[in-house]
């Protein structure tokens, strides 16, 4: 069984070897499998982008844990949700929305101790609830015994896209991968054919026609493309956009030519 690991964690302390290690002390024979420790501490929607772009490559029935917690040892609740294909574990504060999107889940609150560690400690709920259940789960623990149901989980709002007076679309910077591209919350099904008719403007700056590859624009030139998730990107050619744009998730970028 496949369990993968996504946190604001980093790799500098013991924190993801802990959680590795209480895993495997349940489920020895668990595939382990990290998709990102780099979240900004405590970033929620760069958390749910992350995993959102990276769990439908994995195999059916794979687990899939995210810590990115900055409510732990609150009121919130810890939950897990299976959906068709996968199991999901995380803080009930909206970390697993685009992964659960429209598709139909069955949500329970993490509350039967049975499946935690014998001593929860009040700021390391990864180590104590998550992490624990998710070897269960691995195991063979029935989801039903999880917890009770949940029917209100916290659902974070999706960046807005609305309609300008001029015919364009508003849009926004959802996401800043390692490279500085900008990741748009436009997601594009185009044909080449099309890519000539769309105008990207963000920062002051106009992008003409839309790019198949990074190497279709001279060194150091702005270009928009659709990335490997689908969503329309910004990007600068051996460079950062969001350097040069001086940008930051939550910017606004205009779409024209649909």
């Amino acid at each position: 069984m496949i369990i993968t690991l996504t946190t604001d964690f980093g790799l500098a302390d013991a924190y993801v070897g802990i959680l590795k290690g209480v895993i495997l002390s349940i489920a020895p024979t668990a595939q382990v499998v990290d998709i990102s420790h780099d979240i900004a501490p405590g970033n929620v929607r760069q958390a749910a982008f992350v995993l959102s772009a990276a769990a439908p490559f994995f195999p059916a029935g794979t687990i899939h844990m995210v810590v990115v917690d900055p409510g732990v040892g609150s009121a919130r609740r810890a939950i897990a949700a299976r959906a068709p294909g996968a199991i999901f574990l995380g803080p009930d504060n909206g970390v697993l929305s685009l992964c659960l999107g429209e598709q139909a889940a069955e949500i329970r609150q993490l509350s039967n101790a049975r499946y935690h560690l014998p001593q929860v400690s009040a700021t390391f709920h990864g180590r104590d609830v998550f992490a624990p259940v998710a070897a269960h789960l691995a195991g063979g623990a029935n989801f039903d015994d999880l917890g009770p149901l949940v029917a209100d989980p916290v659902v974070l709002a999706p960046p807005a896209i609305a309609r300008t007076a001029d015919g364009a679309w508003r849009g926004e910077i959802m996401h800043i991968d390692r490279f500085g591209n900008l990741i748009t919350n436009f997601k594009l099904q185009i044909s080449n054919s099309e890519s000539s008719q769309f105008e990207v403007k963000i920062g002051g700056r106009q992008i003409e026609g839309l790019a198949r590859t990074f190497a279709d624009r001279a060194p150091g030139e702005l270009l928009a493309l659709v990335g490997s998730a689908g969503y329309l990107e910004i990007a600068a050619r051996d460079g950062s956009a969001a350097q040069l744009l001086n940008a930051c998730v939550g910017d606004a970028v205009w779409l024209s030519g649909q």
